[in-house]
């Protein structure tokens, strides 16, 4: 079969995983949010005077851990500092993105896989070195987070921007922008591959736009798969 970009998604093959929602009242609209993903949700009562609510994330009888409720509306109402390029705000959203690694999501929001493309664009900048591929399906998307990426060209990353069209701005110093293939229009993906001693920190999100501003596909912190995409990359689309 031939390799193209839709095949990132076809090969991965995820277990299912059980969310326990622990919360005085049973949200309600968390439960809507997570039906699209490939896990399932439980609710357990906590008493009105507990504070503040959780969840606890499992793969089989493999117990991976646990982040609190407002840590997960981070990610599903995303406020605008999360998403503001120039907010001091880091990690934030880590310790829940790699509770979900590669569950398959069916329905996600532009917004909500901006707030986390911003966490790996933070650590490919708190790291500095290695390689950040990023694809923004349009012209017009790149040129919204132009300054973003003027940032991270401070560092000494090595920085390539994907999209399907032409690009009539200025060029962006210390970035590489590709624009061939119509397939780039499709997918929404982003790889950080740092230099070899830090394979540990590569990370990676891959979706495709399913409907108008709604994606389907996961995220990873597997080194092998951000290595094979980036790898796929290079040898499609060129270093220049």
């Amino acid at each position: 079969m031939t390799e193209t970009l839709q095949t990132f998604l076809d090969d991965l093959t995820a277990q299912r995983r059980t969310v326990t929602v622990y919360a005085a009242d049973p949200p309600s609209e968390l439960a809507e949010r997570l039906a699209d993903w490939h896990v399932d949700v439980r609710f357990d009562h906590l008493p009105s005077d507990s504070g503040e609510g959780f969840i606890t994330v499992r793969q089989g009888d493999h117990f991976l851990g646990t982040v609190s409720l407002e840590t997960v509306a981070t990610l599903f109402e995303p406020a605008a500092g999360v998403l503001d390029a120039d907010s001091t705000e880091t990690g934030s959203l880590e310790p829940l993105l790699k509770l979900l690694d590669e569950t398959l999501f069916q329905s996600v929001e532009r917004r909500q896989l901006l707030a986390a493309t911003r966490e790996f664009e933070d650590r490919a900048w708190r790291h500095g070195q290695g390689e950040l591929h990023v694809g923004f399906q349009r012209p017009a998307a790149l040129a919204a987070q132009r300054p973003v990426y003027e940032r991270l060209a401070e560092s000494d990353l090595d920085i390539h921007l994907y999209f399907d069209g032409a690009w009539h701005a200025p060029p962006i110093p210390g970035v590489t922008i590709h624009t061939d293939g119509g397939e780039l229009g499709q997918f929404w993906f982003v790889a950080f591959q740092p230099d070899a001693a830090a394979r540990s920190q590569s990370c990676g999100l891959f979706a495709r736009e399913r409907d108008p501003a709604t994606y389907g596909g996961f995220w990873t912190y597997d080194p092998n798969r951000v290595a094979a995409l980036v790898t796929y990359l290079r040898a499609t689309y060129g270093d220049a």
